[in-house]
């Protein structure tokens, strides 16, 4: 078995270091970068709802909302979220103003006057938020993201 420092001049030894080629995206598995990649967008470029629900106000929870409209992926809300108010949305559309979580669409009742309820004890966010993911001039390198500071 060879040592680790061993190992190390092996693999440093045989690497080489090649030209850069332009090739079509398609055919570039297994290559590597010639060049760092900056993101020019957000990654979400929006606040958007990680989950089928409703978005509401957390401090509106303990009341019967009003449900505004339905906010389908690919469609932008209409409507800003005011007091007793909520909008059904789908995973991945954008969360309307007002709203500060989604609520699992599980975790509600349908109630006779079109209104919802919510039936859990309590909820997370289920908000992506705006550049979460990769921000706008960060360096991305597959998985791995390096902001700009550092």
């Amino acid at each position: 078995m060879k040592t680790y420092s061993e190992a190390l001049d092996i693999v440093l030894n045989s690497a080489t270091s090649g030209s850069a080629e332009e090739v079509d995206f398609m055919e570039s598995v297994g290559r590597v970068l010639a060049k760092d990649v900056i993101s020019d967008i957000n990654m979400p470029p929006f606040n958007k709802s990680a989950m089928d629900g409703y978005a509401c106000r957390r401090a509106d929870l303990e009341q019967a909302l009003d449900v505004l409209e339905t906010i389908a992926a690919g469609a932008h809300p209409s409507k800003k979220i005011g007091a007793g108010q909520c909008s059904r949305i789908m995973t991945g559309a954008p969360v309307p103003q007002g709203a500060d979580c989604v609520i699992k669409v599980e975790e509600t009742e349908q109630l006779e006057n079109g209104k919802v309820r919510f039936t859990g004890t309590s909820t997370k966010p289920n908000i992506a938020i705006l550049g979460e993911d990769i921000k706008q001039g960060d360096v991305v390198e597959g998985d791995v993201i390096l902001k700009e500071s550092l």
